[in-house]
C-alpha cells in the first residue's frame, strides 16, 4: 500500500526531473554554441530558452509553478550574477522573475546560499529542496527540483523548477485517508509535506510536535522513495489523541 501510495508522486517529480534536465541541456547547448563561435557567454543568449521553460510549464501546469536557470558567478562576461527564470501567472501569461543581484545592495538576493543551488553543486546530482515558504518567487511552500549544469567539468549553474506543495499534499492526501492509522509525508529537512491528522499540519517541523507528544507515541519510518533521490519519508504509528 505505501508503495503504491508514494510512487505515484514519485513518478510525477521523475517527470518534472526530466524536464528540467531538457533545461540544462538547452543551456549546455548554448555554451557550447558560444565556445565554438569563439566569443564570450552573455546574457542575451539565454532568451534561447525561454520557448524550452514555456513548455515545462505547459506540460506540468498547475503543478510546476516556476521553471527556469541558475548561473554561477563568473559564467556571463556581461553579468556577474544571473538568474533566467520564469513564472506563470495563470492571468498575464510568462512572467520573468526580477530580484536585486548587485553584492552591494541591501536586497542582495545570494542565491548561491540556497539548498537548491548548493545541492547540486556539491552532490553533481538532482536536488529536491524544500518545502519552504518562497517568498521570492510563488510566495507559498514550495519545492524547487534542480539539476547541476556542468560543461568540460566546469560548474555552469543550475537548471530547476518550483512544484507547489499544496499540488504534491493534494496528490498523496487520498492515499494517507486510506491508511487505518496515522502516516505523515516528511522532508529531508524534517517538515511536514502532508499527513492524515490536523495535529500535522504541512510545513510544521516534524520533531517539534513529536516533543509535545507522549512519551509512549512513535512515528515510525516504513517507506522512502527512491526515484529520483527524493529526501522524503512515509512514517506511521498509532498516537494517542
Amino acid at each position: 500500500m505505501t508503495d503504491r501510495l508514494l510512487a505515484g508522486i514519485t513518478r510525477e517529480v521523475a517527470a518534472v526531473v526530466a524536464s528540467v534536465e531538457r533545461l540544462r541541456d538547452g543551456l549546455t547547448r548554448i555554451v557550447v554554441e558560444a565556445e565554438l563561435g569563439g566569443r564570450a557567454l552573455r546574457s542575451d543568449d539565454l532568451a534561447e530558452l525561454r520557448p524550452l521553460v514555456a513548455k515545462v510549464l505547459r506540460r506540468h501546469e498547475g503543478f510546476a509553478a516556476g521553471a527556469g536557470v541558475v548561473l554561477a558567478p563568473g559564467v556571463l562576461c556581461d553579468a556577474a550574477r544571473w538568474i533566467e527564470w520564469w513564472w506563470a501567472d495563470r492571468g498575464t501569461g510568462l512572467e520573468r522573475l526580477e530580484v536585486d543581484l548587485d553584492t552591494e545592495s541591501a536586497d542582495f538576493y545570494d542565491y548561491t546560499t540556497t539548498e537548491w543551488y548548493r545541492e547540486p553543486e556539491r552532490s553533481g546530482a538532482p536536488w529536491v529542496a524544500g518545502p519552504y515558504v518562497d517568498y521570492i518567487c510563488t510566495h507559498q511552500y514550495t519545492f524547487t527540483v534542480s539539476v547541476p549544469v556542468v560543461h568540460e567539468g566546469r560548474f555552469v549553474g543550475v537548471a530547476g523548477a518550483d512544484v507547489l506543495a499544496e499540488e504534491v499534499e493534494r496528490a498523496v492526501l487520498p492515499g494517507l485517508a486510506r491508511l487505518g492509522r496515522v502516516a505523515v509525508l516528511a522532508s529531508g529537512n524534517g517538515r511536514v509535506i502532508a499527513s492524515n491528522t490536523a495535529r500535522f499540519a504541512p510545513g510544521l517541523i516534524l520533531e517539534r510536535i513529536l516533543e509535545r507528544q507522549p512519551t509512549g507515541d512513535r512515528l515510525v519510518a516504513v517507506d522512502a522513495p527512491e526515484a529520483v533521490g527524493l529526501p522524503w519519508v512515509l512514517l506511521e504509528g498509532a498516537l494517542d489523541g
